[in-house]
Formats: structure tokens, C-alpha cells, sequence
């Protein structure tokens, strides 16, 4: 009677060609089916933003926890071998995150947060293309995954900001001079108001369906402006009482 070969215990040794595979493989399945559940629910307005978005943005981190602990098992998108592939969970995961960003958040300025997300996916390049050599000869493969990795780190940000902001906002006033409806497919509602606070010339802002509809050219809007938890100012709007 032959002993087991010390490989056999390993956990990726039967995802290879020929190999069981198949627990993995359903793993990856329900990861990728619950990020895209996720991510269809997003579109809608009842879409309960908090909790939901704490989710999507565990995802791509429990991916890499899995990666990590099972190299042999998973993999995320670019890596070699045949573990279960992880990488399509993390991608709609990450062009949810910066999708909701857009249409929920009102920054001042965009331009830090497009500075550190751009930052986040040249720091990734760098160090992809040093340690997965097997990439170098896939540039464009690599250059998606930094998209991807950029749009995850804009939409978490961006979210982290708000969310955990504990500044006393500054109360200001400005009048709505128009409205209309985002060019997208998420249902985002947008006024533009006339000059105030930061801003020297009229600006769109998203507000809440119900506010749209209630809001007409001509009303004044109060609006509270906050610091943000990594300073970058953002402010949200409301019907004054």
C-alpha cells in the first residue's frame, strides 16, 4: 500500500487539469453571482446605500484574503495557474463603488480624489509588473486590472469620506435653477444651483428622488457643507424649512 505523496494534502493540488476543482469553482460562482446581486440592486432607487456599500467594498478584500491563504485554489483575474477566478466579483465590485460615488456623493472638488485613486492604480502597475513577470508580456491585461484597482480605490474613498465624516457642517443657501436627470444608467436626480459657498459659478448637485420631484426652478435649497473625513469638502442638499 503506497503512502499519500506529501502534495496530496496541499489545498490547490486538485484544482490542476484533471483535478476536483469543483468546490473552488462553485465558490468563485457564488462570489461573482452575490457581487453582480449586489450590483443590479444598486441601480434601483430603494438601494439601502450604508449598509449595502460596506458589503461591496468588502468584497475585493475577501477575494485577496482567499487568494492569499489558497494560492493554489483561487486566483483573482490575472494570476497564473488554475485556481477558481475571483477577479469578475472584484470588477463589478469596484465599477460599483466608484458608480455610486458619482452618483450619490456631492464633492467641491474631484480632482484629490482622482489624484489618489490614480495613484493607487500607478503604485499597482508598479509592483505588478515587478513581482508577476508572466504580465510583462500582457500589458493590456495589466493595465485593466489598474483601471479596475483605480475605480476601486476612487469608489471606497469616496464613500470612507463621507461616511465616517464627524465635522460640524457649515449651513449655507443657494436657489435652483434648473433640474434634470443623469445621463446613466443608475436613476440619479441632479438640480443646478446658482453660485454659492465654494463654488464662484452654477454647479449640479444629486439629490434624492423625492427632493427632485418636490423642487422647482426658483426655490431655495439649504445646503450643509462638511469637511470630510480625509478633507476632501462635500456637501449635501435639502428643501429649507
Amino acid at each position: 500500500m503506497n503512502a499519500p505523496h506529501p502534495r496530496d494534502d496541499r489545498p490547490g493540488d486538485n484544482d490542476g487539469p484533471g483535478g476536483s476543482g469543483a468546490p473552488s469553482q462553485r465558490i468563485a460562482l457564488g462570489f461573482s453571482l452575490f457581487a453582480i446581486g449586489l450590483a443590479a440592486w444598486s441601480l434601483f432607487p430603494s438601494f439601502p446605500a450604508g449598509q449595502l456599500i460596506a458589503v461591496v467594498t468588502v468584497i475585493p478584500l475577501l477575494a485577496l484574503v482567499l487568494t492569499l491563504r489558497f494560492p493554489g485554489r483561487f486566483r483573482i483575474g490575472l494570476g497564473s495557474g488554475y485556481g477558481a477566478n475571483l477577479g469578475t466579483g472584484c470588477i463589478v465590485a469596484a465599477g460599483t463603488l466608484a458608480a455610486r460615488t458619482l452618483s450619490d456623493v456631492n464633492l467641491v472638488s474631484w480632482l484629490p480624489l482622482t489624484a489618489f485613486a490614480a495613484a493607487v492604480a500607478t503604485i499597482f502597475l508598479i509592483v505588478a509588473a515587478r513581482f508577476e513577470t508572466q504580465l510583462r508580456r500582457r500589458g493590456w491585461r495589466l493595465l485593466l486590472a489598474a483601471v479596475f484597482v483605480a475605480a476601486y480605490a476612487f469608489g471606497a474613498l469616496g464613500q470612507f469620506n463621507t461616511a465616517l465624516d464627524r465635522s460640524a457642517p457649515a449651513l449655507l443657501r443657494s436657489r435652483v435653477l434648473s433640474k434634470h436627470l443623469g445621463h446613466s444608467r443608475l436613476a440619479t436626480y441632479q438640480v443646478t444651483l446658482e453660485p454659492w459657498g465654494p463654488f464662484a459659478t452654477a454647479a449640479n448637485a444629486h439629490v434624492a428622488q423625492a427632493l427632485y420631484e418636490r423642487l422647482q426652478p426658483g426655490d431655495t435649497v439649504c445646503l450643509r457643507l462638511h469637511d470630510g473625513a480625509f478633507r476632501m469638502a462635500w456637501f449635501t442638499v435639502a428643501a429649507c424649512r
